[in-house]
């Protein structure tokens, strides 16, 4: 009989950055006037996610931009280099 595997959903844990927030709920369900303080403790929790956001994405935009600077230095290079090449053998013929 062929051995079964069990598939895990994921090897590896999720970043601390990529995990969403979690505001901790009380027990018991405040009433009147404490709820709205509640409110105000998840929209401010939501509001810092956000902006944590926000920073993430600057930082890959910029590191984007370096990637694509590197890419079009090193396709620079090669077409130098084969430029190059194709001179040394035109010079040989």
């Amino acid at each position: 009989m062929a051995p079964r595997r069990a598939a895990k959903a994921r090897s590896k844990p999720a970043p601390a950055a990529a995990r969403p927030v979690r505001v901790k709920a009380p027990g018991n369900k405040p009433t009147g006037g404490s709820s709205n303080g509640n409110l105000r403790e998840r929209l401010a929790a939501v509001e810092c996610e956000r902006d944590q956001l926000r920073e993430e994405v600057e930082s890959f935009k910029a590191r984007q931009r370096q990637l694509e600077e590197t890419q079009a230095q090193v396709r620079d290079r090669i077409a130098w280099a084969l430029d190059s090449l194709q001179n040394i053998l035109e010079g040989k013929g």
